[in-house]
């Protein structure tokens, strides 16, 4: 089962890749569609299948994996998969003469109870599986807000960005000494009746700095290795998607993914903090 984890982890993230600003892309021989149903009919090859709320049915050849995400998978007679196939949220219909490789894994209402009680025991590996839905989740929520924000507000993301960039020294230590601060803070806040109705003020505004520092910091880092592949005027919007897939997949990485993701948030505070939330640039006044 090991394997099915790494399956939907990846398979969701190859739909990100090849399909950042369509409904739908076919790249090669990998199909992602999103908000429309997939259908591989007899005598087609393809390499994998991936569609978030749509229906895959399949009834040629599927060389690896098969993942629907709040819909349905059909395989006819005639299918033939080499991998895992996947349905979360939705059912998996297999005829008797289908051919599947790998696993069949179904998660939906009707079995949620029992796939969360297998996800917590040893089959799975325990919680590594949930951590890792929960990770994938929080991070396409992240995703969603940084492309709305970038391109709603894109000057303050541009603000953050630079200030980063230009002045790198000044945003590390705002950064530290903001979260040095944060409890402290708190901890004034409740010594009167106003103060405490301020608290929750407070974790909005610091959850507020985190996010537009964060995606600022993805935006940097998207324009930088854009740059070094030779993408001229990329646009921020796929800067800043392929900064967050990447700060994302080096925070998978053992032992140093979390340090990256720490530095991520301490330099993104600082950058919010330094700029106003992307409004001042006096941070570009020499000394």
């Amino acid at each position: 089962m090991r394997g099915i984890k790494l399956s939907v982890i990846l398979l969701l993230m190859l739909g990100l890749l090849l399909g950042p600003a369509a409904a739908s892309a076919t790249g090669g021989k990998n199909i992602i569609k999103i908000g429309t149903d997939v259908n591989i009919e007899a005598g087609q090859k393809v390499r994998s299948v991936v569609t978030i709320g749509g229906q895959i049915t399949v009834s040629g050849a599927v060389e690896k994996n098969v993942v629907a995400i709040g819909g349905p998978v059909v395989l006819t007679k005639t299918a033939v998969v080499g991998g895992n196939v996947v349905s979360l949220g939705g059912v998996i219909v297999i005829a008797r003469d289908a051919e599947v490789g790998g696993s069949l894994t179904e998660i939906n209402s009707s079995n949620l109870i029992e796939t969360f009680t297998a996800a917590v025991s040893s089959e799975w590996e325990g919680w590594s599986w949930i951590f890792a839905m929960i990770s994938l989740s929080i991070f396409l929520v992240i995703l969603v807000l940084a492309m709305l924000i970038v391109a709603l507000l894109p000057k303050p993301v541009r603000i953050v960005s630079e200030a980063i960039s230009e002045n790198t020294l000044k945003v590390v230590l705002c950064g530290i000494l903001g979260l040095v601060l944060i409890a402290p803070l708190a901890l004034l806040l409740t010594i009167s009746v106003v103060g405490i109705a301020l608290i929750p003020l407070e974790m909005i505004v610091v959850v507020c700095s985190v996010l537009l520092g964060f995606i600022a910091v993805g935006q940097l880092i998207g324009m930088k290795i854009l740059h070094l592949l030779k993408r001229p005027n990329p646009g921020m919007l796929r800067e800043t998607f392929w900064g967050l897939i990447i700060l994302w997949f080096i925070g998978w990485l053992p032992y140093i993914g979390w340090m990256v993701k720490a530095v991520a948030i301490v330099v993104g505070l600082g950058g919010a903090l330094v700029t106003r939330f992307g409004t001042h640039q006096g941070w570009k006044t020499a000394p």
